[in-house]
This record gives structure tokens, sequence and C-alpha cells, in this order.
């Protein structure tokens, strides 16, 4: 009742979380009105061990919205997007039977991506109907844009801001569409029925900021991923010489929670130092993902892309946890290019079991204001778990819209 109850507000509220963090529910100043346009193609090429063919797929998101600011402090926003499959479906894509080949996880589908109606004075904004929820570095809740589906919410947020540097956040969520799209084949995997709460805090201080937060989500489509995760962030950046160190702190605890049926306990550790000046950046991390030898610390609402690895081998961690080890190297060519440059060797959180290892590189071009090209590639080397896999993609991306729109 309750799913549908803020499902139909949604469809009201004329309204579609844009895609991109500018038309976000804490932007202080006003957005003004106009349309939203996002338009991606991108061709991977996926070669697994184990299959006589490599995968290709070419895929085309097209995303459409409008904001709509009708009055001071209050706007609103419509957004659809759609995936196409270009040139034949030479992948697996989870719904097109085609388990012969290796996977991309970007079928075909058409969906309404969100649906809001906001309230923002600078000081404390609400937020209801569907949107991209995205909290810190996207690790536990995040829309998922490196997918050409994005995953979206039916919820209702809010923040305050104090003049003592404070922010307080919480967000309720009721449905979540997810990346898989809209019309995927299995329901259980195209949206789950929600009942959520999520608090975050976050403080300024002296050094950084330092963030609190409890996420207490029940869900009724996949029992085990009903969780309480609760857990202290520290972020800063300290001007240092001719450069800035940067560092992350970070360390929580799940544990099931409500109708799931395993009730464990396992913790999260996140340590990252970095230095860089303006061309280059250097950055040391490691990233630990608890497991008891039956259930470990579990992240489904959460960016994957992003993390362990581009090649995706630890969707789910094992059992026995995850020790991702890793070091990243980052600049920019001029104005107009980008490029990254990063190792991680994976371990067993539990036993000194070694996964396996990967390289990742990418490079960015920004051809004209809005219009960018990416290039992409992951190579997993398994030392037993999983199988090895080498990854590329390309990919050309058109954004247009207030306050830079879809991008």
């Amino acid at each position: 009742m309750r799913r549908r109850a803020i499902g139909s507000m949604a469809s009201l509220t004329l309204g579609i979380l844009a895609a991109d963090p500018a038309i976000a529910a804490d932007k202080d100043s006003d957005p003004g009105s106009g349309f939203v346009l996002d338009l991606r193609y991108r061709y991977a090429h996926i070669n697994t061990e184990g299959y006589a063919d490599p995968g290709t797929a070419n895929t085309l998101r097209l995303t459409l919205g409008y904001l709509w600011a009708f009055a001071p402090n209050w706007s609103a926003y419509a957004e659809g997007t759609r995936v196409y499959g270009l040139f034949g479906d030479d992948y697996n894509s989870g719904a097109n039977g085609k388990n012969k080949l290796p996977s991309e996880g970007d079928p075909p589908s058409s969906e309404i991506s969100g649906a809001w109606l906001q309230y923002d004075d600078g000081t404390a904004s609400a937020r209801i109907g569907r949107q991209y929820v995205n909290l810190d570095n996207q690790r536990f809740f995040t829309s998922g844009l490196w997918r050409q589906n994005p995953q979206s919410f039916d919820a209702l947020s809010a923040s305050w801001r104090f003049d003592s540097g404070t922010t307080l956040r919480y967000l309720y969520l009721d449905n979540v569409t997810r990346s898989v799209g809209h019309d995927y084949p299995d329901p259980n995997q195209s949206a789950w029925s929600l009942t959520g709460h999520l608090l975050h805090v976050d403080q300024t201080l002296p050094l950084g900021t330092l963030t609190g937060y409890g996420y207490f989500v029940e869900n009724r489509a996949q029992a085990k991923y009903s969780w309480r995760t609760e857990g202290l962030r520290w972020v800063g950046r300290q001007e240092l010489g001719a450069g800035a160190l940067s560092w992350s702190v970070e360390g929580a605890q799940q544990r099931g929670w409500r109708n799931n049926p395993a009730r464990y306990a396992a913790d999260y550790r996140l340590l990252e130092v970095g230095y860089g000046i303006p061309q280059l950046s250097l950055k040391l991390g490691n990233e630990v993902l608890g497991g008891d030898g039956s259930n470990a610390f579990s992240s489904p609402y959460g960016s994957n892309h992003g993390f362990n690895g581009w090649a995706s081998e630890f969707k789910s961690v094992p059992v026995n946890g995850l020790d991702d080890r890793y070091i990243s190297a980052f600049g920019k060519i001029g104005q107009d290019w980008g490029w990254l440059l990063t190792w991680h060797d994976f371990f067993a959180e539990r036993g000194s079991r070694h996964y396996g290892s990967e390289w990742n590189a990418g490079l960015t071009w920004t051809i004209v204001r809005g219009l960018t090209a990416e290039l992409d590639y992951a190579t997993y080397h398994s030392d037993g778990f999983a199988v090895s896999e080498r990854k590329l993609w390309a990919a050309l991306e058109y954004k247009y819209g207030p306050q830079g729109g879809g991008g």
C-alpha cells in the first residue's frame, strides 16, 4: 500500500530526477527551467574465459526531461529513459536468453526514471517522488549512471543545513527501479519493494568533514538484502607544498534485519590517501568488506562499477569477505583530456586466499561543451576466483539542459 501511494504521488508531480548531480536535492541556487537531454552511445566488447566467442554490445541511452522552476524555491522535473539495442545483440543482456555469450548488463528497456516535486530555500529542502539517491561516494546508494538504465527510488527526502556546518538528511525509500531496466523479464530483479529509513549527518570540521549514517532497509522482494548498516566516514583535503593531500577513512557494521533470515554481522573498512598537483594525482587505498564464511557485507543499492574493479567480478562479496588493495594514478592532459590507471589486488578478508588482480585504464575527451568521448579498459586475472576476463568500452555522450541539464 505504501509503495502504491508514493508511486501515485510521484506520477502527479510532473517530475523525474535529472541525470546530473547539478539538479540535486540540496542545490542552493534556482536551477531555472528548461529541457534536459542525455544521449549516450556505448560499444562494449567482452572476452570471458570459457566462452567460445566474445560478446559485443552496442546500446544507446536516450533520456528526455523537463525541469520546471514554477515559483520561488519550488521546482518539478519530468524525465523518461529508453535504452536501444543497435546492430544486433551479440551479448548476454540477461533478458535476451543468449547464455552462450558473455554478459553485459544493459538490456533494452523503457521507463519513467523518476518523478519529483521539490521545495528548497537554501536551508531546508524536501523532495517527494521518484528520484536518484546518491550518498557520499555512492558505495551504498547510487543512481548507477554507469549502466545505460539508471537506478531510481520512489522516496521522500529532506535535508536541513545549520550555520554550525551541520547538515541533516533523512530519506524514506518505498521502491527501487533497478539498473536492469523496467522491462526486464524477471520482476524480482527489475524492481524491489522496500521500507527504508536512511539517516545521514554531515559535520564540517577544521580538517575535512565527518559523516555519520544509519541505513535501515527492509527488502520485501529479496530478503537477503534486508539489513541495517551504521558507520562513520571522514574525508578531507589539505594544501601541502605544491599540491594537496586528500584522505578518506570509513568504518561500518552491517547486520541482517527484519525479514532477513540470516543473523550475521559484517564489518566494512575503507582507507584512502592521495596526493596531487593540478595535472597528476596518486592514490593508495584499501577497502575491506567482511564475511563470516556464510554471509558477507553487501551493497545491492550502491555502485558496483566504481569499486573493486571495472570488470565487476565482485558484484556479490564472497562469503569469506573481500580485501581490495589498490593504487591509482590519474590526471589531465591540457584542458580537455583526462586519464586514469588503477591496479587492484584482491584477497579474502577471512583467511589468506588470493582471488586475483585487475588493471583498469580510462581516457576521456571533452570535445565541445556537453559532448564527451570515453574509452575504458579492464582486465581481470583470476587466481582461482571466477574467471579471467577482458572488457573494453567506448562511449560518446551528449548532455544538455539547465545547469548542464543531463550533465
